[in-house]
C-alpha cells in the first residue's frame, strides 16, 4: 500500500464517522509525541515484538478508536516508519477539506505581521472560498523579496531569480 493509500483510507473512515477535525487533531498530536520520542516508531516496526505487546502500545496512546485502529494497521504490516509522509498526504486532504490554503513563504528577511496582511489581502483573491494558512521561512539565499509555494507550484519574487534571469538574458 502506498503512502497516499493510507492516508486516502484514514480520511474515507473520518470522513464517513464526521471526525475529520478530531483525527486531524490528534495526528497532529502524535505527529508531536513521535518526534520526542524517537526510539518508539523503531519499536512498533519491529519484528521482535508481537502484535498484541504493539497493540498495548498504541492503546496506551489514548486517541479515538478509529485513529488507534488505523495505528494498528500500520503496526501489523510494519509501516509505522511512513506516518510522517501519510501525515503530510492527510494535512492537505484536511486542509481542503476545511478551505484553508496552506502557503510556504520564503523570505530573505523577517515579515511583520502588517506585511504578513498586505500579503493576505493580495493573495486572497486567488483561493476564494479558503481561509490562508502562511508557514514563513526566512531564507538567506533569497538575498531579497519573497517565494511562495503552494501544492508544489511556486511564485517565485525573489532578487535571486532575477538576477538569474538577467544573468540568461544577457
Amino acid at each position: 500500500m502506498s503512502v497516499s493509500t493510507y492516508a486516502k483510507a484514514l480520511y474515507a473512515i473520518a470522513e464517513k464517522q464526521d471526525k475529520i477535525d478530531l483525527i486531524t487533531e490528534q495526528f497532529g498530536l502524535f505527529h508531536d509525541t513521535m518526534e520526542e520520542l524517537k526510539g518508539w516508531v523503531s519499536m512498533m516496526d519491529s519484528p521482535m515484538m508481537t502484535f498484541d505487546e504493539k497493540s498495548q502500545n498504541i492503546d496506551a496512546l489514548h486517541y479515538d478508536a478509529s485513529f488507534l485502529a488505523f495505528l494498528k494497521m500500520l503496526a501489523q504490516k510494519h509501516h509505522v516508519h511512513h506516518y510522517l509522509e501519510i501525515y503530510q498526504e492527510w494535512l492537505h486532504m484536511s486542509r481542503k477539506y476545511q478551505g484553508i490554503a496552506h502557503l510556504h513563504i520564503y523570505s530573505a528577511i523577517p515579515i511583520t505581521k502588517e506585511q504578513e496582511e498586505t500579503l493576505k489581502k493580495v493573495i486572497q483573491p486567488r483561493f476564494p472560498k479558503q481561509k490562508l494558512d502562511f508557514n514563513i521561512t526566512i531564507d538567506e539565499h533569497l538575498l531579497g523579496g519573497i517565494k511562495i509555494v503552494h501544492q508544489g507550484q511556486s511564485l517565485d519574487r525573489s532578487i535571486a531569480r532575477e538576477l538569474k534571469e538577467l544573468y540568461t538574458t544577457i
